[in-house]
């Protein structure tokens, strides 16, 4: 939603895939997170001094990477009662519990890096999750009635024309 703005609630991704630049070339491995006072803080700021922005998105490398920081971000956007329509990039191991605290706390989109349907290829670029947690998530996600961005990345390691090909029929089935 337009007019938006960006915020960073934390720097840095724990994760291992290795045909991730961001963790490389920006903000390492180490995932550091501003407090959840100071991020209520900046989305108070945003509603009271940009009247005008009809969404705030969080541009973290993964805001869930650090699940409790997540949460605690969300239950004090709800606390303050602060009504700010946001969205966040998440993974694909994400707990039901945790989407729903994010919707209830204003995230009205998850972006999700499922990066290929191929479990050899997710295991070669060290992605750390299944196929099957893609399927998950997408069943929560749609449960709850949060639409979903999903990203997909072609020609990663040992990828072949019949993996990328099992990534598009993922990609169709997971609509």
């Amino acid at each position: 939603l337009h007019p938006m703005a960006m915020i960073i609630t934390g720097r840095g991704c724990p994760n291992r895939c290795v045909w991730c630049l961001y963790p490389q070339t920006m903000h390492g491995r180490r995932y550091r997170t501003r407090s959840a006072e100071n991020v209520a803080d900046e989305f108070e700021y945003v509603g009271r001094e940009l009247p005008q922005v009809r969404e705030i998105g969080i541009e973290d490398d993964t805001f869930t990477a650090r699940r409790s920081h997540a949460r605690e971000v969300c239950e004090l956007l709800l606390r303050r009662k602060i009504r700010a329509r946001w969205w966040a990039n998440v993974r694909a191991d994400l707990d039901r519990e945790t989407m729903e605290l994010m919707k209830r706390a204003g995230c009205r989109l998850f972006i999700v890096g499922f990066e290929s349907g191929t479990q050899s290829v997710l295991d070669s670029a060290r992605k750390g999750i299944h196929v099957e947690q893609a399927e998950t998530f997408m069943r929560n996600a749609r449960s709850l009635g949060v639409p979903v961005r999903a990203c997909f990345v072609v020609g990663q390691f040992g990828e072949t024309l019949e993996t990328m090909e099992e990534t598009l029929r993922t990609a169709i089935r997971l609509d």
